[in-house]
């Protein structure tokens, strides 16, 4: 099942939504990332009733209007990733896992940029290579230009590579304790350049996700995340985005896959159009 938003052929789409149903890099007893991809297609697809003379009637009441370009590129193989988006320069690719080790392969193609990274863990175990626990150490971005969002779950070994590196984090407690004004004022002192986005689904309060590898209580809500994802992509050169880790068979009431479908429609929606 294609994304059914995405109607435009590749030659003219601004967004590119690429598939990647691999969870080689996932060491949880919780498995089952790789058939998030296709979820998340079709819950898009239970939202939108069908289509009717060029225009789409919606299942329920939405803000999000699509009029962006966008082309499902349907899945690759992670080993395929990098070279996918190479070839898709030019234009916005969503990734949608999938382990989040898979982020690191998408930085290959965008190593200057400055990773802003929602996630209950810091993924700087540099100990490990290939598992998405050691996402960050895993690229050549420059991790003092990186920043953390909403991380609660804090290892020994990664709290000693912050400081080396510098990464800026903000923890979801911070988050609750001083507000997403506060938080977007970080994000505006920390960000240099071009910007990437990586968000992984157990950055979110299990409340509202409970489908993910390793869900953690005490995460953000809905409307703190997309307050800051609509800053961020507003005021930046965003040049992708992903979400990851959607675990299907956790997913009962498909609760976390509505959520992902939600925040991918409204990151889109409000994304800057480049001059």
């Amino acid at each position: 099942m294609k994304f059914v938003y995405a109607q435009a052929p590749l030659q003219e789409a601004e967004f590119v939504l690429i598939g990647v149903p691999d969870e080689s890099g996932n060491k949880s007893p919780r498995a089952g990332s790789k058939r998030g991809p296709d979820a998340i297609r079709k819950v898009a697809y239970e939202r939108c009733v069908f289509k009717r003379k060029g225009t789409f009637s919606f299942a329920q009441a939405s803000p999000v209007s699509i009029k962006q370009k966008i082309h499902d590129y349907g899945n690759v193989e992670k080993k395929k990733l990098s070279k996918v988006i190479e070839v898709l320069k030019g234009k916005i690719p969503i990734v949608l896992g999938g382990d989040h080790s898979i982020t690191a392969e998408v930085l290959k193609q965008f190593p200057e940029v400055t990773v802003i990274y929602f996630d209950a863990h810091e993924d700087i175990i540099s100990s490990l290579h290939d598992y998405y626990g050691s996402v960050l150490t895993d690229t050549k971005i420059n991790l003092g230009k990186c920043l953390q969002i909403g991380v609660r779950e804090k290892a020994i070994e990664e709290l000693k590579h912050i400081k080396k590196e510098s990464l800026g984090l903000i923890s979801a407690e911070t988050c609750h304790e001083k507000g997403m004004e506060f938080v977007w004022g970080e994000i505006q002192n920390k960000v240099i350049g071009p910007v990437y986005l990586s968000i992984d689904l157990d950055v979110f309060d299990p409340s509202l996700a409970p489908a993910v590898a390793h869900p953690s209580p005490g995460g953000l809500n809905y409307y703190d995340v997309l307050f800051l994802l609509k800053k961020i992509l507003k005021e930046y050169d965003v040049v992708g985005f992903d979400i990851m880790e959607l675990t299907p068979s956790y997913d009962h009431d498909q609760r976390t896959a509505h959520l992902a479908t939600k925040l991918l429609l409204e990151m889109i929606e409000n994304y800057k159009e480049k001059k």
